[in-house]
């Protein structure tokens, strides 16, 4: 595996529709919006000065509905990893020799009644790299199972090196964070000290934050850069269809933040729309063979 340490990850700001409750137009609906993702995803890496290697999706882009609802009703909107759609994912990455990070609600065979919310990585062969079950949620609105809720039998499954997965590749060490976990400052920190390089934010922050709100979230994007000399890359939904939140029910925002936290691109405001930025591991290893913040943290 030769390494490639200068490339471009792209973030998808995407269009997505909320799916239906019915079975074969939620099929449609889900294979719609990703349907429309390829096509950015197309775009973003079609042409000739194009050195995107890595794609980041937004939280709830491919089969969410964003209200409150059942536990019976999330697990019906639910799908396994891997599964249907998530081989058309790996189709994807594999034409466009991609990484993919993308989001779905994920049912699993091994904790009946439950859902969970889960961003996972595609490799450029087609297979999914890591998992990452959210960690935080708001369990008000949204009641999926997070490895804390069901601790001692997660880790028997799937080991404590699933709490804060991290996925060794050719184009560095990424790691996942999903939406409101950037609050949390330890899960960026365990994820890092288990060796991410690239953080990769997949969100979905709604537009009715107040302003101080949005701008507190930028500066954690900024702080969870820095403070991890990590590259950071968000991703949130652009434009939602069908959704009680409206159709600019997100404050949109994406951005890619270089490992001293300023911002290397980024989108302003709401809207369907792609960018993209520089990695440079070379200049990240630099920096991070040098004391930082973690060399003196106390973990005991």
């Amino acid at each position: 595996m030769t390494a490639t340490t200068h490339y471009e990850v792209a973030c998808l700001q995407t269009r997505s529709r909320a799916v239906s409750f019915d079975a074969e137009q939620r099929d449609a609906d889900i294979r719609a919006n990703l349907e429309r993702s390829f096509e950015l995803i197309d775009y973003i890496t079609a042409f000739g000065n194009s050195a995107v290697r890595l794609v980041v999706y937004p939280e709830y882009a491919i089969n969410a509905r964003w209200e409150k609802l059942s536990v019976e009703q999330w697990m019906e909107l639910s799908t396994t990893i891997p599964g249907p759609y998530t081989d058309l994912l790996s189709a994807k990455a594999q034409q466009r020799n991609l990484y993919i990070a993308a989001n779905m609600m994920e049912t699993h065979p091994d904790f009946p009644g439950r859902f969970f919310n889960t961003s996972f990585l595609v490799g450029p062969t087609g297979d999914i790299l890591i998992k990452h079950w959210k960690n935080n949620n708001n369990a008000w609105v949204f009641p999926y199972t997070t490895p804390s809720d069901i601790y001692s039998e997660f880790v028997d499954r799937f080991g404590r090196e699933a709490l804060f997965p991290v996925a060794r590749t050719d184009i560095g060490n990424i790691g996942l964070l999903t939406c409101g976990e950037l609050g949390f400052p330890e899960n960026a920190r365990c994820t890092m000290m288990n060796g991410a390089e690239i953080l990769l934010h997949l969100t979905s922050e709604p537009t009715n934050m107040s302003h101080g709100d949005v701008r507190n979230w930028e500066s954690l994007r900024t702080a969870r850069a820095y403070e991890n000399k990590c590259f950071l890359a968000m991703a949130n939904i652009g434009i939602y269809e069908g959704a009680t939140r409206g159709t600019h029910g997100s404050h949109g925002d994406s951005a890619i933040h270089n490992f001293d936290g300023t911002v290397l691109n980024r989108v302003t405001g709401p809207g369907e729309t792609t960018i993209k930025g520089p990695i440079d591991l070379e200049a990240l290893r630099r920096v991070r063979s040098k004391p930082f913040h973690p060399v003196t943290l106390r973990a005991e």
